[in-house]
This record gives C-alpha cells, structure tokens and sequence, in this order.
C-alpha cells in the first residue's frame, strides 16, 4: 500500500456554528454584547462543526492540519477529526495535535471540528448611572446626588402649636418605629 499525502480544502463558511460565526475569511466567537468599557464579551468557548467530506481514496492516518491560525489574546484552539465508512454512523472525535499522525481505520468521509476557547478577563457592567435626579426617590432611597443611598435627610413639615412674643412654637411627632436612631435635629427658618 502506498502513502500520499492529499490535501483537502475545508471550507468554513458552511458547517454547524455552536456560538462561533465566519466573517472576514475568519472562523471566531459570537459577540454576546458589550460591557461598560465598549469591550467585546464572547461566550466562554464555540465550535465548528463541518459537513462530511467525502474522500475519494480511503485513508488509513491523518497528520496534522495546514492551517492560517490568528489567535488573539489568551484564547486557544483545538482541532477534531472524526471518519465514517457510510457518512451516517462516525466514531469518536480525536484531536489533532501538531507533528503527530492521528492513525484511523480506513474509511471514506471524514468531519473536522474546531473548538475555540475564550480568554477570561473582568468586565464593568453598570446597571444605572444615576445621572437622572430623582428616579429612584421614594421615602427611604434617594438619587438626588448622583448616587444610589438610603434616605438620611427627612423634611417633615411642622404644625403650629403656639405664638409667643419673640416667635412661634413648631411641633411634630416623630414615630420611633419609623428610625433606628436620630443623628440631630435641625429646624430652619421659613
């Protein structure tokens, strides 16, 4: 039996995309959307699966794959093959791995799978910047300045109880159910 190398074109456009997609002649992870920073979030790995391709002689190995790989940042890759005698029952996946023949009983259609593994880095996500006053007021939270907070400050208005002759007396009633504690109390004019 004699050895050949054959080399098959593959091509990526056509096949299963598990959370990866092919733009600009590249096979890479799917845009998930974007954190506060405007960087872009991927889910943590994808594949590719291709269509089953036909071999017209029967191949007995498989070493290696010739391939144009821009990998960015931390993300890896790794590359599967698997072979099939009909194109409808297919063993396991193998990996292929650099330099070393990957031995296959004979048989006539093959499948390559691509997986690609996302770099994880920490993102900032914001949930409201509270730069609109007012739109989280109610009688315990305030946004007015420009952060989320409990409310600290209550303007309660006074009943009159008495004028005297150097002014008027104020009151109000304060239930203790309402506060844990009273930092001051603070009366201003008019």
């Amino acid at each position: 039996m004699e050895i050949q190398e054959i080399a098959l074109d593959i091509d990526l456009s056509i096949g299963v995309f598990k959370d990866t997609i092919y733009q600009a002649q590249k096979l890479k992870l799917r845009e998930l959307s974007q954190d506060a920073d405007g960087n872009s979030i991927y889910p943590a790995n994808g594949s590719w699966e291709s269509t089953p391709i036909r071999i017209q002689d029967k191949i007995a190995s498989f070493k290696g794959v010739a391939a144009s790989v821009d990998v960015v940042g931390g993300a890896s890759y790794k590359i599967y093959w698997s072979t099939s005698e009909d194109g409808f029952e297919w063993g396991a996946y193998e990996e292929i791995l650099a330099d070393v023949t990957a031995p296959k009983s004979p048989a006539k259609y093959m499948k390559v799978k691509i997986e690609i593994f996302a770099e994880k880095e920490y993102s900032n996500f914001y949930i409201d910047n509270f730069n609109q006053k007012g739109k989280y007021n109610n009688t315990f939270v305030e946004s007015d300045s420009g952060s989320l907070g409990l409310k600290k400050i209550y303007q309660l208005n006074m009943e009159r109880a008495s004028d005297t002759p150097t002014g008027m007396v104020l009151r109000q009633k304060i239930e203790n159910t309402k506060f844990k504690k009273l930092d001051r109390i603070r009366v201003s004019k008019g």
